[in-house]
């Protein structure tokens, strides 16, 4: 399971619709990582996890250019 808490988000890239999200964040150990979140509007128990993330990025632009590769939404 993927926890949001714990972690510096340091930006949070949503679609248009508000029903998706990548967050870019700084864990706990200094790492920069991506996960990919949604939201259902008929669900008011928050944002869930995916289980789409990159790996660990030297800074939060590479982490984004990974995301941006990796998450067909980003790019439309």
């Amino acid at each position: 399971m993927i926890d949001r808490r714990n972690r510096l988000v340091l930006v949070s890239l949503e679609d248009g619709t508000g029903l998706r999200c990548v967050d870019i964040y700084r864990s706990r150990d200094g790492d920069i990582l991506w996960d990919e979140w949604r939201r259902d509007p008929e669900d008011p128990s928050g944002w869930h996890a995916t289980g789409r993330r990159g790996g660990v990025y030297g800074d939060e632009a590479a982490a984004r250019q990974a995301a941006i590769t990796a998450i067909e939404w980003l790019t439309s």
